[in-house]
């Protein structure tokens, strides 16, 4: 008996826990594992790309990379753009090309469709030294490439008109210019934090459960054991009545 309702026990909580696993899945959105550079560190060699690199694959919607914005802002306080074209991804690596000014700290910027299919976005900071004689870009007021909130691009105005040098991107591509977006968290929302929870207490209840029939069982009284051996080993004697001859 005792054995059955551990195994009930045990598999009501397996039950539960396989039911939760779809809901921690779905609420979970991609987060940064690493980049290069590396948030907070000082690069002293001139980078020629930004990579950022995910828990999770980076949704493409459109297929060319216009549902995801990676931008570099800099030096410092200044907000002058240093990417120099469009966002590519592959699987869980975001990159984009660039070419940095002068010596202070840098800003990477992006915005993401993680896995899940929600918008993931912010940012982080890292150190610009570049040695003695580096070239310096000049940057830009706006960013080459990128995508807007919700994942539809917008021209600019100079993409717009033919004639203007800047219409085009290294001669092909139009440019486009992204509203900025405002960062999230890029880990997990509260969602996770309820599921994991729940889960947690559905594994203690069932663990009290058990061991609440476990104790249940020993404690049974012994007077109450006692009485029923005796009525046992009452019914298995032979009784010598009336008309029956003696046992020899």
């Amino acid at each position: 008996m005792i054995r059955r309702t551990l195994a009930a026990t045990a598999g009501l909580a397996a039950a539960l826990a396989l039911a939760l696993l779809p809901a921690v899945a779905a609420s979970a959105h991609d987060y940064l594992v690493s980049s290069d550079p590396a948030a907070d560190s000082t690069v002293t060699a001139p980078p020629s790309t930004v990579t950022l690199t995910f828990n999770d694959r980076v949704l493409d919607l459109a297929g060319d990379g216009s549902s995801t914005l990676l931008t570099v802002t800099g030096p410092d306080a200044a907000a002058r753009h240093f990417e120099t074209g469009c966002a590519t991804v592959a699987d869980r690596n975001v990159s984009a090309p660039v070419a940095l000014g002068g010596a202070g700290s840098y800003t990477v910027t992006y915005q993401i469709v993680s896995a899940d299919g929600h918008t993931v976005s912010n940012s982080y900071a890292f150190a610009y030294q570049p040695p003695a004689g580096a070239v310096e870009a000049a940057g830009s007021e706006k960013t080459a490439c990128g995508a807007a909130a919700g994942g539809s691009a917008t021209e600019s105005p100079a993409a717009s008109d033919p004639a203007t040098p800047e219409a085009t991107a290294g001669g092909s591509q139009p440019l486009v210019t992204a509203s900025t977006p405002e960062p999230t968290a890029a880990a997990n929302d509260s969602g996770l934090g309820l599921v994991i929870g729940i889960a947690v207490a559905i594994v203690v209840l069932a663990i009290i459960g058990v061991v609440i029939v476990v104790l249940t069982a020993r404690r049974k009284p012994p007077v109450a054991a006692d009485a029923a051996a005796a009525a046992t080993d009452a019914d298995d004697r032979p009784t010598d009545g009336p008309g029956t001859p003696p046992s020899s």
